[in-house]
């Protein structure tokens, strides 16, 4: 009788597993379907560790939902590192080669900059990949041995920024 407490753990343990294993995989390439499906099988699961951080998830496949059809947005932003470029997206963020600095990155039409310590900026005909883990994204860039970790506060901007870089490399 005892080791029945014992399994239901496991198998509770197991079944958040799966949840966040099909979730990422969805979150590269959310459908409306998709969404409500992993909300189905979160709101299922009697007891999660990470309810907040699984519902954070969920926003932002919705959030990408809601900007996949729209244009591009505008940011109306007067940072003087824009320049003459439409300003996308801009969020807080972390450099993880600069830890401890904050900055903000901006997606324009022309290049992703980010503004902290110092300047840095890449054009995107230099972007090769934007690759997401958790709320991490990787800018891979050519002509540069590492990539580029940028660190944000949520899950919502890490999906934003992959699914407007994509958007605005494609271009």
């Amino acid at each position: 009788m005892i080791w029945n407490v014992f399994r239901r753990r496991k198998a509770a343990a197991s079944a958040e597993q799966q949840w966040w294993r099909d979730a990422e995989r969805e979150a590269a390439t959310p459908t409306s379907d998709g969404v409500l499906r992993l909300r189905a099988a979160l709101s299922a699961q009697s007891t999660t560790s990470d309810h907040e951080a699984q519902d954070e998830l969920l926003e932002a496949m919705e959030a990408v939902l809601a900007a996949a059809p729209a244009p591009l947005p505008t940011v109306t932003t007067q940072h003087r590192v824009i320049g003459a470029d439409a300003c996308h997206f801009t969020a807080p963020v972390t450099l993880a080669a600069e830890v401890g600095i904050p900055g903000r990155l901006f997606l324009t039409s022309a290049r992703c900059i980010f503004a902290g310590g110092k300047v840095q900026a890449w054009p995107w005909h230099r972007v090769r990949q934007v690759l997401r883990s958790g709320r991490d994204v990787a800018l891979v860039v050519a002509g540069q041995d590492a990539h580029v970790h940028i660190q944000t506060n949520s899950y919502t901007d890490a999906l934003l920024i992959v699914h407007l870089s994509d958007r605005l490399r494609a271009r």
